[in-house]
This record gives C-alpha cells, sequence and structure tokens, in this order.
C-alpha cells in the first residue's frame, strides 16, 4: 500500500528533522542548562529511534489495526505534510537564530505530537510484535520519553495550554496501546492457540 510506505518516510524524515532540531538547541548557549541537556538527551533518543525507521521501511507489514479507509490515509498524509511543512520553516528560522527559548519548547511539543497518532502508534506495536532483536518496546521509548518531557517542560508550561494537551495525549497513548496490546500483542494471541 503506497499510502503506507508515503506515512513512513514522512515519519522518518519527521524524526530526522526532530533530531537535527534537538541537536541544535543543545547548542545554544543562551537556553536554561536543564534544557540544554534535555534536549541532548532527545537528540540521542531520536538518534537511535532512526535506526528503527530504517527497519520499519524495510520489512513492515500494514496490518491495518484500526480498520482505516484510504482515504483515512491520504487525510493522514496531507496533514504530516503540513507538518513538516511548518517544522521545514521553523528549521529555516532556527538556523538563523531567531529562536526564543519558549518558541523551542513549544516546538519540541509540535514535533511529539505526530508520534503519538494513531498511525505511528500502529505502526511502532506492529514493528515491536514482529522484530526479534529487541531489547525494549518502540511504543514503551515513546511513551517514556514524552513523559520525560512533560516532567522537564512542566516549569516552562505553566500558562501554557500545550502542557495539558501533552499531558492528555500521553494518557491516550497509554490506552491505545494498552487496548493493542490487549486486542493484538503476542500474549494475546498464545491464549488463543
Amino acid at each position: 500500500m503506497k499510502e503506507i510506505k508515503e506515512i513512513i518516510d514522512m515519519g522518518r524524515r519527521l524524526d530526522e528533522l526532530a533530531y537535527e532540531t534537538y541537536t541544535l538547541f543543545s547548542k545554544r548557549e543562551e537556553f536554561d542548562r536543564q534544557l540544554v541537556a534535555f534536549w541532548a538527551d532527545m537528540a540521542e533518543w531520536k538518534k537511535g529511534h532512526l535506526k528503527h525507521w530504517k527497519k520499519i521501511s524495510k520489512t513492515y507489514v500494514y496490518k491495518n489495526l484500526f480498520d482505516r479507509t484510504p482515504n483515512d490515509l491520504k487525510s493522514i498524509i496531507k496533514q504530516l505534510k503540513n507538518i513538516q511543512a511548518e517544522h521545514i520553516e521553523f528549521m529555516r528560522r532556527l538556523r538563523k537564530k531567531r529562536i526564543s527559548q519558549e518558541e523551542a519548547i513549544t516546538q519540541t511539543i509540535l514535533n511529539e505530537f505526530c508520534l503519538v497518532t494513531d498511525i505511528y502508534l500502529e505502526i511502532f506495536f506492529s514493528y515491536d510484535e514482529t522484530a526479534k532483536d529487541l531489547t525494549s518496546s518502540c511504543v514503551e521509548e515513546c511513551e517514556t520519553n514524552l513523559v520525560k518531557m512533560a516532567h522537564t517542560l512542566k516549569p516552562y508550561l505553566r500558562l501554557n495550554p500545550l502542557y495539558a494537551v501533552l499531558l492528555r495525549s500521553i494518557v491516550d497513548l497509554k490506552h491505545k496501546y494498552d487496548l493493542l496490546l490487549s486486542n493484538f500483542g503476542a500474549s494475546t494471541k498464545k491464549k488463543a492457540v
């Protein structure tokens, strides 16, 4: 299915942009040290996460666990293209050093929202279920990093409505992941046999 291949390619590209963004944030001397260290850690995580994308792009078989139609996939692609265009524009400004710490924090949250969408959750879940050499779950890594992000950014987001959205997306991710595990996880398959 060509739409899934395009969605995977866009996910990889968005993570490449996020890796570059976090690397540049971590080099900004005028930002708080705690945030600089946080962004350095996020860049390392993204670097490791990009290795998963390479494997996913070669081996992934779409199972349509959420019963999406081709039109649903086309809509997702359109949304991802908009996110990518906005991120590229942000990168232009970032390279010219025209980004405040507050803008960097907001962009960090926006970078990770696409990771918690149903389509990427499904892709990562299916990848986790089929990958033999994983030492940890790709979905659980995403969840752990989102929780870490929420904890680190909390003091900076007191009046920002994005913080509530971030917390809600963590809860949604956990709920949908539990749903996938209970309906399609390896232990479910073993019980059925």
